[in-house]
């Protein structure tokens, strides 16, 4: 699945690294404050993965946050990308 330009795609490989093999469970409280922090309270999101290539290294979360039924501009992607990357996730 190609990423959107709505969606934040996150490698499970560091996920993975962080939380544990298959917890990607165990990040979603981390993943929706980034979301809350960037676009309000009463954003939310989505998660998707993508698996499809044949190599797990390029497996991804993909994330769509949205708040008011808007998905992220831009803007909050890139700011909701500096996060994780200061987590360790990007």
């Amino acid at each position: 699945m190609p990423a959107s330009p709505t969606l934040l795609p996150i490698p499970l490989r560091l996920l993975d690294d962080r939380y544990g093999p298959g917890n990607v469970d165990e990040a979603e409280d981390t993943l929706i404050g980034i979301v809350q922090a960037v676009m309000g309270e009463q954003a939310t999101c989505s998660f998707d993965f993508d698996t499809q290539h044949a190599n797990p290294w390029f497996h991804q979360l993909l994330l769509e946050p949205s708040a008011a039924g808007k998905p992220a501009t831009q803007e909050q992607l890139q700011a909701m990308a500096a996060q994780l990357e200061a987590l360790g996730l990007g």
